[in-house]
């Protein structure tokens, strides 16, 4: 059985009007969020083969917060890609996996996460906010995907974790 993680990057700064989208930080609240999501995962034993990420700085930030207390840590790879993509390009990504990796996480943004979440598993969600965190299961091989089968296991939001 195969394991999709999908993580929206976790809440970006906007006080320096000079910087670029791709170029954005991580806020305050963004790195405690993080944090406290990387607690959660290690709380609840989450483990993952393969870590996809948007090679923006938000991205980058949320991928070692979240990472940072693994030993080992996790075979990351940063995608182009996956900056900015779309639900359809994602999923064609995810289905391109080798099924050697039961457990993927992958690192965007919105609409695509969001998008790409509804679409796997029929669900509607009202919010996806930033360093939402989604474990979708019910699948054996990546190139499944779309099938029309899979669960939404969980959806935790930073809301949720403040009073985890």
């Amino acid at each position: 059985m195969k394991n999709l993680f999908l993580l929206r990057h976790a809440k970006s700064s906007w006080e320096n009007a000079a910087l670029g989208d791709f170029d954005r930080p991580l806020s305050k609240r963004g790195i405690s969020n993080a944090i406290l999501l990387s607690e959660y995962i290690q709380k609840h034993s989450i483990s993952f083969d393969l870590v996809l990420c948007s090679p923006s700085e938000r991205t980058q930030s949320t991928l070692d917060l979240i990472l940072n207390p693994f030993n080992p840590i996790p075979v990351s790879v940063l995608k182009e890609s996956i900056y900015h993509a779309s639900a359809s390009s994602l999923s064609q990504l995810i289905k391109e996996q080798d099924d050697e990796t039961s457990n993927l996480l992958v690192i965007g943004h919105n609409p695509g996460m969001h998008i790409l979440t509804e679409s796997l598993t029929n669900e509607s969600i009202v919010k996806f906010p930033t360093c939402a965190f989604a474990k979708i299961t019910n699948f054996n091989h990546w190139k499944d995907i779309d099938a029309g089968i899979l669960n939404l296991e969980s959806l935790i939001t930073p809301k949720e974790l403040k009073h985890d």
